[in-house]
């Protein structure tokens, strides 16, 4: 396993060197305009009229559909002015995706660094992506949240990076969804001040924000990683082991916009010593039993149900991504 995902599932960001054998593009600045370059539509750029400082700044967005709006995104790069541009390179769930061309070194990196501890770490089946970003002009990136542990490898420029450690009580939580992003940020945020070569591990959960300063343009690659497993997908595949089942959740749960939507992540339960066989671990089973319902099925049977599921899952990759858009079939019985 990588020493890089030595860190996944824990709660502290901290600061890691490039692993030996990793280097970044001689000239990531260059790169990283290429790839907007050649993947216009795809690119999310945007720019502030002034610099982040200013909390009321406007945020404006480049219309990617427009063929000049890279010149004018170029132009703004060049001259250091407020602006971010990111570009998703890798998109893959439990070894299935997409790597866009001229990504190679993105690719080289994931299949040395995370393809294997991500396995390892997420045997259900895990997500991982990829992302490149540019900015410069101190522009800031407005604090938020990852559903996923994350690793910012940054290439050129200087970029500072303030975390709040995931409070105590949202580690704790077995259900859990992102959108109190006030209460995430009562922890005691940390600095960090990147310098090429450099890597910034930032748990999930964590809220972040982000600002590119100095005269260089900032180039950072960030690879996103694990299976927080969205409570509407397992009840869609409870359903499928059990005619009639009807299991579902509250109706507070039935949300499925990016951060009122509740997840459970499954891979954190996972005990070395136990027997997949024995079925899901005890305080999974009550805080999962507790929550869901379903007037067809007691608590007797949505125990069973879940251990079963459990074994399943632990026996080959029932992962399906982080929304619950589709869900594949299964066999099994209660």
């Amino acid at each position: 396993m990588s020493e890089l995902t030595d860190f996944l599932h824990t709660d502290e960001p901290k600061v890691l060197n490039f692993p030996e054998g990793v280097t970044h593009p001689s000239d990531p600045v260059s790169w990283a305009l290429e790839l907007f370059a050649t993947n216009l539509p795809e690119a999310d750029m945007q720019s502030r009229e002034s610099p982040s400082v200013k909390q009321d700044s406007k945020l404006t967005y480049f219309d990617q559909k427009d063929p000049a709006s890279f010149e004018r995104f170029k132009q703004r790069i060049q001259n250091a002015q407020p602006v971010h541009g990111s570009l998703s390179l890798i998109d893959s769930c439990s070894g299935d995706g997409t790597i866009r061309d001229n990504a190679d070194w993105a690719r080289q990196v994931y299949e040395n660094q995370f393809v294997q501890g991500l396995a390892e770490c997420h045997p259900m089946g895990g997500y991982l992506r990829a992302t490149m970003w540019a900015s410069c002009g101190d522009h800031r990136y407005e604090a938020h949240c990852d559903l996923f542990d994350g690793f910012l490898l940054h290439m050129s420029g200087q970029k500072r990076v303030r975390v709040w450690p995931v409070p105590n009580k949202y580690r704790q939580r077995v259900i859990f969804n992102h959108r109190d992003f006030k209460g995430r940020m009562t922890s005691k945020p940390i600095d960090f001040e990147l310098e090429p070569g450099q890597i910034l591990y930032i748990p999930s959960g964590a809220m972040h924000e982000v600002i590119a300063h100095g005269e260089e343009t900032a180039v950072s690659v960030s690879f996103h990683m694990g299976s927080p497993f969205p409570m509407l997908t397992l009840c869609t595949q409870l359903n499928m082991m059990v005619q009639g089942g009807k299991v579902s959740v509250p109706p507070y749960m039935k949300k499925i916009d990016k951060f009122n939507l509740f997840f459970f992540e499954p891979t954190r339960f996972i005990e070395k010593d136990r027997n997949p066989d024995d079925g899901m671990p005890d305080r999974l089973l009550k805080e999962l039993s507790g929550v869901l319902q379903s007037k067809q099925v007691d608590l007797k049977t949505m125990r069973r149900m879940l251990s079963n599921w459990w074994r399943l899952a632990m026996s080959r990759p029932m992962y399906q991504g982080p929304y619950p858009e589709r869900v594949g079939k299964l066999s099994g019985s209660v």
